[in-house]
């Protein structure tokens, strides 16, 4: 058997054409894992728990032997998927949680099967470290520019259409999952925690801040989603400069049914279900805004399928005034860009940074 071949994070990244295999359960995997990496877990999370239990209440070799009576019988297709995954890339990285017995164990087998990976030194706790001790550590090289802008006015095309052109953005409810528009995030899976926001956050610094240049984001407060926005990063968001992005009601209205289109389309059923209990959420927000009456009308207007009624008078009763409290802190704007053309919003917006 050869040596094993340990690694720090930090010296993984070096290693080129590489990919990371996460040997954990697939629950902890969909928690949070290093973004890009592939999951072969060794044990289900049923597995887990039965090892779990005899160590508890016998012993460690107990425990040990029932884990290797449960990975036996699956050796073969974890090679078979390893050696797919080999074929692929010239270094396979294999993590566990702490770097323990499943992704040794997983190293071993690839061994044994002639298939040399490397073994990440502390697993994805060192990770989590690395990635926790560069956020926190952080000096921004470049700067941001924020758009601001009501409801539906397009600030997360505008976005997509200037990376399109070639600016640097980081799409914050994005890496969170999230969507802030009228009826939140219905369509998309659970929001991410704030281990994986912190990493794919990470991912895109390491990309795109660059000396003496900008990066685009959309405002948003502290919290996106189930995350939290790092104070290095708020603090930058705070001190760029604030593009102040305006669309009218009709093209607003337009850019949120378009969100959502999709599963109106698949199953309106379903979607008028999730709008009953996102109105049903901020019920008391809405009938503190708008009124008890205004608030049954948009039950009434959900219920009948009428979402470009309903998301008007959401956003010029509810949202707009909830806005305009929000912004009484800004004084000044670098520019005001009109959004009813997304495209011609962002060439402004790059005319204005020389880009």
């Amino acid at each position: 058997m050869r040596k094993e071949r340990l690694i720090t994070y930090q010296d993984s990244l070096n290693i080129k054409n590489s990919i990371y295999i996460d040997a954990r359960t697939k629950e902890e995997y969909n928690e949070a894992t290093i973004p890009g990496a592939v999951n072969i877990e060794l044990l289900d999370h049923n597995e887990r728990k039965i090892i779990g239990t005899i160590y508890k209440n016998q012993n460690s070799k107990k425990a040990k032997l029932k884990g290797v009576e449960l990975v036996s019988p699956k050796i073969p297709n974890l090679i078979k998927k390893i050696n797919q995954l080999n074929k692929k890339y010239d270094n396979l990285i294999i993590f566990c949680s702490r770097g323990g017995l499943r992704s040794k164990s997983l190293a071993e087998f690839s061994d044994l099967a002639g298939i040399e990976v490397y073994r990440l030194e502390d697993g994805y706790k060192g990770y989590r470290h690395y990635v926790m001790d560069k956020l926190e550590n952080y000096d921004f090289k470049g700067r941001i520019s924020v758009l601001h802008g009501n409801t539906g006015v397009g600030k997360t095309y505008i976005l997509k259409e200037m990376e399109k052109m070639g600016a640097n953005i980081i799409d914050l409810e994005g890496i969170a999952n999230h969507r802030g528009s009228a009826f939140g995030s219905i369509g998309l899976d659970q929001p991410y925690n704030q281990k994986y926001f912190d990493s794919l956050l990470w991912e895109e610094l390491k990309k795109k801040d660059r000396q003496n240049g900008i990066i685009f984001v959309e405002a948003e407060s502290r919290r996106v989603g189930h995350s939290v926005i790092p104070d290095f990063f708020n603090k930058e968001m705070k001190a760029g400069g604030d593009l102040l992005i305006t669309a009218s009601m009709e093209k607003r209205v337009d850019n949120i049914y378009l969100e959502y289109i999709k599963d109106i389309e698949s199953d309106q059923e379903k979607f008028i279900e999730r709008v009953l209990e996102s109105l049903t959420a901020i019920k008391k927000y809405i009938i503190k805004k708008a009124g008890k009456k205004s608030y049954f009308k948009l039950l009434e207007l959900a219920k009948k399928g009428k979402f470009k009624e309903l998301t008007r008078i959401l956003l010029e009763e509810y949202y707009d005034p909830m806005y305009e409290h929000s912004q009484n802190k800004i004084n000044n704007y670098k520019a005001e860009i009109n959004a009813d053309n997304i495209e011609n919003a962002a060439k402004k917006i790059l005319n204005l940074y020389h880009l």
